[in-house]
């Protein structure tokens, strides 16, 4: 049975007020996923859809985003036009709006565990925004013990994504406003892509998006008298290997020192992030898309599925971290799966 979207009024804020209509013609509507990434709405209308004037910039659809029928909204943030007249609509999720909020230079009271840096965020947010969610925090065990203080304001998903989980790792289920901050989101419930069962396409593509094999640090900025600018006699440093293409990226270490570092201190720095952030290749991205069977269960965002393709010699459980649903039939698309093992890897990189 086909879906249908609905049309909602929002606050300037993102906050979704009034239901102005259903979308029932609505012909495509694909929302993407990613573990602590993109999480967006792309639907695509007819030419001279009766519900085109009602698109508007800031007004929210509401959609279906997993196979266990999970609705959220999305703020319209684009409109195009193709040459045959279709309108295509892109719109990304309620939570987009934390991109727009603002904390000012890291006070004390964002320092500390995670469990108390996670909570502050959304306290000291400009403007508020205690009102209209609730985060909770669901991590376990010993984590990173303190946070350096932030030299300049940040957005909140900007604290949320780089200064929280980039330090203490985790992963940020966004459900309407509300956060909740878990170890690792989804579930082993079985799930499996099998040749000749379910598994309709399978595929592979080498990609440098994140991919770098040496930082530029530094530390302070120039002309700044109590942090001058301060970096590595060779200004580079290399990580330890050996690369088809040398990539080279900037990397602020303001935050990791309270006063001006010494050289070898910096260098540390580096050995330390290289440790954390060094490639092993270029990176593999695994996609793969399948059908529904009986006895089969519903696969969503962060789930260990089982994936065996016996032609290839593949029988393994790795994880799905970004993935295309099909808003409209309620059905998986497609999915990316994360850390894959050299086997895997070379069993789909040599397909015929």
């Amino acid at each position: 049975m086909t879906r249908i979207l609905q049309l909602y009024a929002a606050t300037d804020q993102g906050v979704v007020t009034t239901r102005i209509c259903p979308l029932p013609d609505v012909r495509t509507a694909h929302v993407k996923r990613e573990v602590n990434g993109e999480y967006s709405l792309t639907a695509v209308l007819p030419s001279g859809s009766l519900y085109e004037n009602e698109i508007q910039i800031g007004r929210a659809i509401k959609a279906t985003v997993n196979e266990a029928g999970k609705e959220q909204y999305f703020i319209i943030k684009k409109r195009d036009r193709t040459l045959t007249g279709d309108m295509s609509v892109y719109a990304e999720h309620q939570s987009y709006y934390f991109s727009g909020v603002m904390l000012g230079a890291g006070a004390a009271n964002e320092q500390g565990r995670p469990e108390v840096t996670f909570p502050a965020i959304r306290t000291y947010a400009v403007p508020s925004i205690a009102g209209i969610c609730t985060w909770t925090y669901s991590r376990s065990g010993a984590l990173r013990a303190n946070f350096p203080a932030r030299p300049r304001p940040i957005s909140v998903m900007e604290a949320l994504k780089s200064y929280l989980v980039g330090a203490a790792g985790g992963e940020l289920i966004f459900d309407g406003f509300n956060v909740e901050y878990v170890d690792a989101m989804g579930a082993d419930n079985g799930a499996f892509y099998r040749y000749a069962v379910n598994l309709t396409d399978m595929g592979a593509e080498d990609v440098l998006d994140g991919y770098a094999t040496g930082i530029y640090p530094f530390w302070g900025s120039q002309g700044d008298t109590n942090r001058p600018l301060t970096v590595l006699t060779n200004k580079i440093y290399n990580f330890t290997g050996t690369w088809p293409i040398q990539v080279i990226v900037p990397v602020d270490m303001t935050d990791l020192f309270d006063t001006q570092p010494t050289q070898q201190q910096l260098l540390d720095a580096c050995a330390e992030y290289e440790t954390l952030h060094k490639p092993s290749g270029i990176p593999l991205s695994i996609r793969a898309a399948r059908v529904r069977v009986e006895g089969d269960v519903a696969v969503d965002l962060g789930d260990t599925v089982r994936v065996v393709n016996t032609p290839w010699g593949i029988d393994i459980k790795t994880r799905i971290f970004a993935l295309t649903f099909d808003a409209l039939q309620g059905r998986v698309l497609d999915v990316q799966f994360g850390t894959v093992n050299p086997g895997f890897a070379g069993a789909v990189k040599n397909m015929k």
